[in-house]
């Protein structure tokens, strides 16, 4: 088992998943370890592999997916039949709600996204209320995913949440079931002389294409 008490002799791939480990996301272990984000999830990656080689044969699919990245996940995914596809979904129902570690749950919303099932939509909503915003970020990509109007709702607070990635991601997902009121929200918000630039272009985006949608209706 890993341990502070073994630092000098730990490998450095080791030493990013404690930080891992201990609850530490992504951003705060590539500043804390001064590297590139993308070595960070390789080195999370790698010794999550050595773990599933050290564990009984009893790892269940959720599991599996969490340890790859993501073309592999997108593999693996394509490649379940009917009745695995359910047993992923029942498996995420239950991991979502409980899980802990905020880089997971981006994995569990993302997965969430791809099977476009509106079963898992009241714990993507959930997730929308997260205190850390690259989760609401992963859940409001998820609805736009599954493209359910009942998410319309979730996705028009979005438009105000305090990061502006989030209000992006919602712009982006409203672009697929967006209304007439969403439109009225857009148009107000667009005006607003502090919002970031690529925020307004989403937003100018949507109204495009939702504008257009209303019009062929």
């Amino acid at each position: 088992m890993l341990s502070w008490d073994d630092i000098d002799s730990l490998e450095d791939f080791k030493i990013t998943y404690l930080l891992y480990q201990e609850g530490k996301n992504i951003n705060q272990i590539s500043k804390i370890r001064n590297m590139k984000i993308d070595d960070v999830n390789k080195d999370i990656i790698k010794y999550k592999q050595i773990l599933s080689q050290t564990k009984p044969n009893n790892k269940n699919i959720i599991e599996i997916l969490l340890e790859e990245d993501k073309n592999s996940r997108i593999d693996i995914i394509n490649s379940l039949n009917e009745s695995e596809l359910n047993n992923v979904k029942k498996l995420l129902y239950k991991r979502i709600i409980i899980e802990k570690n905020v880089d997971d749950l981006m994995i569990l919303l993302w997965i969430c996204g791809e099977l476009k099932d509106c079963r898992l939509l009241d714990k993507v909503h959930i997730c929308s209320k997260h205190p850390h915003g690259g989760v609401r970020r992963m859940a409001y990509s998820a609805m736009g995913k599954i493209g359910s109007d009942a998410s319309i709702n979730y996705l028009h607070k979005g438009l105000i949440d305090a990061k502006p990635q989030v209000r992006q991601y919602c712009a982006k997902s409203l672009c697929k079931i967006g209304n007439e009121i969403t439109l009225k929200k857009l148009k107000n918000l667009i005006n607003n002389p502090n919002e970031k630039e690529y925020v307004k272009r989403a937003f100018l985006e949507a109204i495009d294409i939702i504008g257009n949608m209303k019009n062929k209706n």
